[in-house]
């Protein structure tokens, strides 16, 4: 009697995907990255600028915190609590543009106010100053700021 062999074990090698003839679509790849790579390049760069911009709102309300410290102690004037505020951001790298305090929401000077009065400091900085972009489409007209409240002692 033959013997019998199995239809699987009797195919060439080339039946099983090994001599197939080379795609004609060589250029698909680059083509599809040429749609999608923008794309891709925005969200992660929209992301960067969005995280960097969250970043400095902190450091912005770390530095009120601050100036708002330095405040509530009595006889502190407006220029100190200002100062503190800026030497806060300079050890971090960030230059405030507007620094504003307030005793209860009004623009006396601090050393004038009375022991259980507001201090209120607010830093702001235009986004545009601390952008890593070239471009200043993302954030490019916000003005980012930081704000604290303490009571003066």
């Amino acid at each position: 009697m033959p013997a019998t062999t199995s239809h699987l074990g009797s195919r060439a090698p080339a039946e099983h995907g090994r001599g197939r003839k080379p795609s004609t679509r060589q250029g698909t790849t680059a083509v599809e990255f040429a749609f999608v790579g923008p794309i891709v390049f925005l969200l992660f760069f929209g992301v960067l600028e969005l995280g960097r911009g969250l970043m400095t709102v902190h450091l912005l309300t770390n530095a009120a915190r601050a100036g708002c410290r330095s405040g509530i102690i009595e006889g502190t004037s407006t220029a100190s609590i200002t100062t503190a505020v800026k030497q806060s951001l300079t050890g971090v790298g960030v230059s405030a543009e507007t620094i504003n305090v307030q005793v209860n929401d009004g623009s006396t000077d601090a050393s004038n106010s009375k022991a259980g009065d507001e201090i209120t400091v607010k830093a702001s900085i235009p986004a545009s100053s601390i952008s890593w972009m070239p471009f200043q489409q993302f954030l490019g007209g916000m003005t980012l700021s930081g704000q604290y409240t303490l009571r003066r002692e």
